[in-house]
Order: structure tokens, then sequence, then C-alpha cells
């Protein structure tokens, strides 16, 4: 049997096998290391997007103004539904990136991710989807309440984000005032400043939405209008539990330490 085994070997080409085997061997071994190198480059590339705060998320948030003493409130706000990230909420990727590439547009003066046209009117109009059929079966009882999306400052926020606002339109109308915002809001954290500015800023964009693009009855309809200008912020009818408390006593900002941070991003603060 062994005789048998060492003729075997003996007839082998040992001259074209041991190449072969060879070169096999280390393409096997190239596309092992290939194979581990790219998964440890995308490990290494979340790791980033983690440390750097970027996120492909998609936040549904609605905010509260709770009175406190005489005439001052505490700003507070709270995640509506689950979150999840911008590839399950839009499964057309012409749209998931779309929405990302428009959030690099936005900034602290101007927070509202600027949809336009047709596509931009469907990402907005699918995240309204999202929500009004997420919260379709609340047993809360339903008010209107206004919707937008933007997307906040990854310098001044601990996550860069698209976040969904909501808010209701009086407590949005008051943020218009920079004097009011100044001397009667207080927060939950103190880091929370940021947000109180974002509301003044969409409180503002909201007042120039409604002189710019006032009620069209005459509408094509979404359908046949190419949407090219829509509203950005949208009244939805809600049920959301209104009851929500503060989870620490309110903070008060100190705005003059703000000062030079706005000013270095040319904040425009109205009254």
């Amino acid at each position: 049997m062994f005789d048998t085994f060492l003729q075997w070997l003996e007839t082998l080409q040992w001259s074209r096998l041991v190449p072969e085997l060879l070169g096999k061997a280390l393409g096997v071994l190239v596309g092992i290391a290939f194979s581990w190198w790219l998964l440890f480059r995308k490990r290494l590339k979340y790791l980033d997007r983690l440390r750097r705060g970027e996120s492909d998320e998609l936040l549904f948030q609605a905010h509260f103004l709770k009175p406190i003493d005489g005439d001052r409130f505490q700003l507070f706000f709270r995640n509506l539904v689950p979150r999840q990230t911008i590839q399950h909420a839009y499964e057309n990727p012409v749209a998931q990136e779309t929405l990302q590439s428009l959030t690099l547009q936005t900034t602290l003066n101007s927070p509202v991710i600027p949809t336009e046209g047709r596509i931009g009117f469907e990402i907005l109009n699918d995240a309204v989807s999202i929500l009004s059929g997420t919260l379709a079966t609340s047993p809360m009882p339903r008010r209107v309440w206004l919707f937008c999306m933007t997307c906040e400052d990854r310098k001044l926020v601990r996550k860069e984000c698209v976040r969904c606002f909501l808010f209701r339109e009086e407590d949005l109308n008051r943020f218009a005032n920079w004097d009011w915002c100044r001397k009667h809001v207080t927060v939950e954290r103190p880091w929370h400043w940021v947000r109180i500015v974002t509301l003044h800023r969409i409180a503002r964009f909201h007042l120039d939405e409604q002189l710019a693009l006032p009620d069209q009855r005459d509408s094509k309809g979404p359908l046949l209008d190419d949407q090219r200008r829509h509203r950005r912020i949208i009244p939805l009818s809600l049920g959301i539990f209104e009851d929500e408390v503060p989870i620490c006593d309110p903070v008060t900002v100190k705005w003059e330490d703000k000062q030079s941070d706005l000013e270095a991003r040319k904040v425009s603060l109205q009254n």
C-alpha cells in the first residue's frame, strides 16, 4: 500500500503542481487579507462617525413649554416614536442621498431642511406619513401640531441627525420674539440653549413662510403640481400625550456667554 502511494507521488508532475498549489494558496490568503481589511476599514469608518457625532438616525421630537413661576416657562422635548435610520425610512436610494445632502445645507440660522421640488416634497411627506401612521392608534386626544424637518449644527449638539420637530402653534409663535425667549424661557440642561435659538429661527421662518406661501385653495394638488415651492412647516392632527413633566429643575441660560457663538455663526435674532 505504501509502495503504491510512493509510485503515485513519483508520477505527479511536481514542476507544474507546486507552482499551482502555491499560487492558489497565495490567492486565498490575499482574498482573506483583503476581506479582513475591508471589514476593518468599515468598522473604523463607523467608529469615526460615532466619535464625530454623525448619524443616519431619524428622530421625532415634541416640544413642551411648562409654566413655572410668573411668566417664565421651562422648555423640554421628548421623543415620540422609536428612532429609525434614513435607510429604513426611505427605501428609494435617491431619496436617502437627497435627504443626506440637504442636511449639509442647514445652519443654526437656517435649521429647517430646505426641501424643494417633487423629490423634496416626497421626502417631507414620507416623514409625515411615518409619524402619522405610528400615532394613528394613539388613545390621546387629537389636536393640531406643527411639523418640520431639521438638522442642527454638529458643533453645537451631541449628535448630528435628522430631527423632525413638533410644537403647538401658540408655543411656536412665542419663540418668534427673541426678547421673550431670553427673558422667559428656561431649559432642562445647560446645553439645551441651542434648541431655544433653533426654535426662534424656526418661528421666524414660519412667519415668513405664511406670507410667502398663503393657503392656495386652487392648487392642482400634489399629484399634478411640481411642488417647486411647498410649505416646510405642516399642520398635523395628532394624539400626543401632553402632560409630560421635566426631569430636573429649570436651568436659566446665561445668554451673555453665548453671544460670541451666535455672532460667529451670524444668527439673526429678531423681535
